[in-house]
């Protein structure tokens, strides 16, 4: 005789999707924040790795989940870098965008950590890894 079953009901707020990232995510103080220029809008970058990048879109953006995007990263201290993706999160006033087919050179990135190691020591409520960005897979 097979053994009884037990249904439970779970609170609304767990989820169970599998995290998506694998790289390490950099983040950026307002005034050291990229830009993302796609087309004639301009939204400002809070946090991007290799793969990935999360933009601010105030005024909201009149794009949806899965819709495909192309335009250029705006670094302060290095050239523009041209990308494309797809949007993969909505919420609030972010819009995260995941490319699989381009990607955010590492040494790019670290210099732009170490510039913030150097430049903001203490940034409150957005700390800054110490480690290299090479071994960390906790990111986008």
């Amino acid at each position: 005789m097979p053994a009884p079953t037990t249904t439970v009901e779970l609170p609304a707020a767990i989820s169970f999707d599998p995290e998506k990232r694998e790289f390490y995510r950099l983040h950026f103080p307002f005034p050291e924040r990229p830009r993302f220029i796609m087309g004639v809008s301009d939204y400002e970058v809070a946090d991007c790795s290799a793969q990935g990048f999360c933009c601010i879109v105030v005024p909201r953006a009149s794009l949806m989940l899965g819709d495909r995007v192309r335009g250029l990263l705006q670094f302060r201290r290095h050239k523009d870098i041209a990308v494309r993706g797809r949007v993969t999160r909505i919420h609030g006033d972010r819009m995260s965008i995941y490319m699989p087919d381009s990607e955010i050179p590492l040494t790019l990135l670290w210099s732009e950590e170490r510039y913030l190691l150097k430049h903001y020591p203490m940034r409150e409520n957005q700390p800054v890894s110490t480690a290299p960005l090479a071994l960390i897979e906790t990111g986008y």
